[in-house]
């Protein structure tokens, strides 16, 4: 599973082109060995509540603690079929089916059977919603596609920092991937009620908040991280045929956690840059929770944007634990690179909890992971981890880490 098409590194890489990957080279792998059909299995593990749940021929983003101690998980299979699955008193079951265009990708807990879910991004921002799931049902409550489409805030609005140049992608054989324009991915998602949430629009760069009335609008922009002389990362140089463009780095913000001092917390994955890989670049900002249309940069950024943490790789999760520390998971070691191109050895992933006030790390919960998806604390607090190990040939599990 490890023969995936290296993708070109020289241009702009995110997390969306990550799962582009992934999903083309594993439904390719599960077609060849003629498994693909198969469902998620009922597991029925009374005696092993703690896991590992399997889910074979199916690849998960999120997962989701709920009040009655459940775990609810966002499982896409290769069939396409798509559902939120329940880890319950042993067991996974069903809890609904799904029918979206595009993938689940965020899924935040409201209740018991109640969850906002956030679905996958197309090129030139075509789709990407936010759902609810309640009681059987499911609507879509924000369209986050279209608010991209006619925003696009990280080139319009803040800096401007992007232009939409910048986007336009090829593959090795000079077929278009992206296309110039807006590009959105919006990814993990944390509800402050039933009605407001917050999504980290990853292909985006940026924090949206939306309700369930529909209504959408940027809270922050993130903006590219600093090289070594205190200025913007430069990735490449282009041309729209009157003037030269600099491209930057992208922050890629993967991950978004709500605090109960009164403050929002976001993480990074970091794009691909124009040499090396993207180590130590990642960042964590913090910002007041009632704020909005704020941009978040070491360079003429909001005041009320702080930066937290810095030095961090490929941040993918982000969740406020039980003892008011903020957890953060790192995808690997390496880089979110090692797990598409062949040449890039795993690293190993990571959990670690970090002072809300100071930025300090506290304790260092987990290392050597099989490149981390998302974390989520049960009311028990039980810290369960999503392990993306079908990047090595095996399946994504669900289970609880020690901590």
């Amino acid at each position: 599973m490890k023969n995936f098409k290296q993708p070109p590194i020289s241009l702009k890489l995110s997390w969306l082109i990550l799962l582009n990957i992934l999903l083309i080279g594993l439904v390719a792998c599960e077609t060849e060995s003629n498994t693909v059909t198969e469902s998620v299995k009922d597991l029925k593990m009374e005696n092993h509540n703690s896991g590992p749940f399997e889910f074979p021929g199916a690849i998960v983003f999120d997962i989701s603690a709920t009040p009655d101690g459940s775990v609810m998980v966002g499982v896409n299979e290769f069939s396409g079929n798509r559902s939120i699955q329940l880890i319950k008193n042993g067991q996974l079951k069903k809890m609904i089916d799904l029918n979206t265009e595009t993938d689940i990708q965020g899924i935040e807990s409201i209740g018991t059977g109640n969850a906002f879910f956030t679905t996958g991004g197309t090129d030139l921002a075509i789709n990407g919603e936010l759902y609810r799931a309640s009681n059987g049902k499911v609507r879509m409550v924000a369209d986050l596609a279209k608010f991209e489409r006619e925003r696009d805030p990280d080139a319009f609005e803040g800096l401007q920092w992007k232009n939409q140049q910048c986007e336009e992608e090829f593959d090795d054989n000079g077929g278009l991937v992206f296309t110039a324009g807006p590009q959105n991915n919006p990814y993990k998602v944390s509800a402050f009620d039933g009605e407001t949430v917050l999504v980290a629009d990853a292909a985006g760069n940026t924090l949206l908040q939306a309700t369930t009335d529909g209504n959408v609008d940027w809270k922050a922009i993130l903006t590219p991280p600093l090289n070594s002389d205190g200025e913007w990362m430069q990735l490449f140089e282009t041309s729209d045929g009157s003037e030269d463009i600099t491209c930057y780095v992208q922050p890629v913000p993967t991950s978004v956690a709500i605090g109960d001092d009164g403050y929002v917390y976001v993480g990074e994955l970091t794009g691909g840059t124009a040499g090396g890989l993207p180590i130590g670049l990642s960042r964590v900002w913090k910002m007041p929770a009632e704020a909005k249309n704020l941009v978040c940069s070491e360079i003429d950024g909001s005041s009320e944007c702080n930066l937290l943490i810095e030095g961090l790789t490929s941040v993918i999760d982000l969740e406020i634990g039980p003892d008011g520390l903020l957890y953060v998971v790192e995808f690997d070691a390496n880089s979110w690179l090692s797990s598409v191109v062949p040449s890039i050895p795993w690293g190993g992933g990571s959990v670690k909890a970090y002072n809300t006030d100071s930025g300090e790390m506290e304790k260092e919960v987990a290392t050597g992971l099989v490149y981390p998806g998302a974390i989520t604390f049960d009311k028990k607090g039980n810290l369960w981890l999503l392990e993306n190990k079908l990047f090595i040939g095996e399946s994504a599990i669900v289970r609880i880490l020690d901590n």
